[in-house]
């Protein structure tokens, strides 16, 4: 079975010979990990043969990314997004924003302008992720012959991007984000709205230029551990219709809606099944959320996406097999689940822990 019939089979919720399996990694756990045996010259995919490939979607107003300084192991870099941030070489650590291109209203009406298609320009689309990269972009040639290597492998294509929320975060700051909520909600309206639509044309160009994903995967952190980042009624008020408006072009292009969102955002599962979601990620653990309960609860209209604690990929062998065993024995259950950790894998765990960890989820992926 190939990889992109097997993640199919899943969104359809269908059994298949084995759930599909995709993984994220700290940039700092590959580094041990590369210290500890995995070659230089193979990836974590491809050594496990994952069966999804994400390709990146720029859909920012296309400021020119620059390292501004370096100083030691830290590094401030400005983003195509425009924001300014500090943060460590070669690691996925915590970041410290410096500062961010539309904390106005006056200077959002100026970024705004960068939301546009330029027909001689890079690609919007690269055959990985686009944050911090330094380089503008590969012509659109380059990416098709990429995308026609990526379909000869088989895999099921995502195509990823920042959803509403987080594309303002980067534009306005998380902070002035809060209080705008609360005394600009229009001019967040006006953001998402600006960019959602903004990112469509940039999937339709991508469409026209013959590189056709399988699936969107949006980028919307919406909470935290103990909840929700803002009021559901908030959301619903300023980003649900701008979801809806994505969800409902992803429709009609056949276009699978896969979304990543931290925390616990199941106040608005159900709102984002309305707006067409079908696919979540990563469904942390420490946050509350359990695959088991959820499978009952929304599993007719969601694939399940992640929920293995990464903390417990560093514990006992005992821990992480009972993990894996008791979530993936019920989530596969009639399809409708894919194997990731609850959000990264962190470089606590060891190369052959790993590997352990990848031999229990064939275990127990099996049908």
């Amino acid at each position: 079975m190939l990889s992109k019939e097997r993640v199919l089979a899943a969104i359809e919720r269908r059994p298949a010979d084995r759930i599909p399996i995709y993984d994220s990694f700290w940039l700092d756990t590959v580094a041990r990990w590369r210290q500890e045996g995995l070659s230089e010259v193979v990836s974590v995919q491809d050594y496990f043969g994952f069966d999804i490939h994400v390709m990146g979607i720029d859909a920012s107003p296309r400021f020119k990314p620059e390292l501004l300084e370096t100083d030691g192991e830290m590094v401030t870099i400005r983003d195509r997004f425009g924001y300014v941030v500090k943060k460590e070489k070669n690691k996925s650590r915590t970041m410290m924003y410096l500062s961010h291109p539309a904390e106005s209203q006056e200077q959002w009406e100026s970024v705004k302008r960068g939301f546009n298609i330029d027909p001689d320009g890079p690609a919007r689309v690269a055959k990985d992720p686009f944050p911090f990269k330094l380089e503008m972009g590969d012509s659109w040639q380059k990416v098709y012959e990429d995308y026609c290597d990526l379909l000869e492998s088989g895999k099921y294509i995502l195509g990823s991007a920042y959803g509403p929320h987080e594309a303002i975060l980067r534009l306005h700051g998380f902070e002035k984000t809060l209080y705008s909520l609360c005394d600009s909600p229009g001019m967040l309206t006006d953001m998402a709205e600006t960019y959602s639509n903004f990112l469509l044309q940039v999937i339709n160009e991508s469409l026209e230029k013959g590189v056709r994903f399988d699936g969107l995967f949006l980028v919307e952190d919406l909470a935290a551990t103990n909840g929700m980042l803002f009021s559901p009624d908030q959301w619903r008020n300023i980003f649900k219709p701008s979801m809806a408006k994505i969800g409902e072009f992803l429709a009609s292009n056949d276009l699978h809606f896969w979304m990543h969102c931290c925390g616990n955002a199941e106040p608005v599962f159900g709102d984002l099944i309305e707006c067409g979601v079908q696919v979540l990620n990563p469904l942390e653990a420490k946050s509350g959320l359990d695959v088991c309960w959820l499978k009952d609860k929304y599993g007719e209209d969601l694939t399940f996406f992640g929920n293995i604690d990464a903390i417990k990929m560093s514990g006992t062998d005992e821990e992480i097999e009972e993990e894996l065993q008791r979530k993936v024995t019920a989530a596969k259950q009639g399809g409708g689940y894919i194997y990731h950790s609850d959000h990264s894998v962190p470089p606590e765990v060891s190369w052959g822990r790993y590997k352990h960890i990848m031999e229990m989820v064939s275990k127990y992926g099996k049908y």
